[in-house]
């Protein structure tokens, strides 16, 4: 079964310091919701990680995809 390749633009919301931070970004997914993109996409989640702390960062992360904008089908994977 090929599952389809999602744009999306998102709201993301990260703690760095004692304060907690809303941007807005984008990711590309098989999957089109905030919750299944946190439990199933790893990819996408370490380069949201990576995105907002870089390699450096060393204290604690925390990372939320609190909101899907919208999102637009581009493709199907392969598999």
């Amino acid at each position: 079964m090929k599952r389809s390749i999602y744009y999306l633009e998102i709201i993301i919301s990260y703690k760095k310091g004692k304060s907690y931070i809303k941007k807005e970004s984008w990711a590309v997914s098989k999957y089109n919701s905030a919750q299944d993109i946190m439990r199933n996409d790893s990819k996408t989640m370490y380069r949201l990680n990576n995105e907002v702390y870089g390699n450096k960062y060393k204290s604690q992360k925390q990372l939320v995809i609190t909101k899907v904008l919208s999102y637009k089908k581009v493709g199907k994977s392969i598999v």
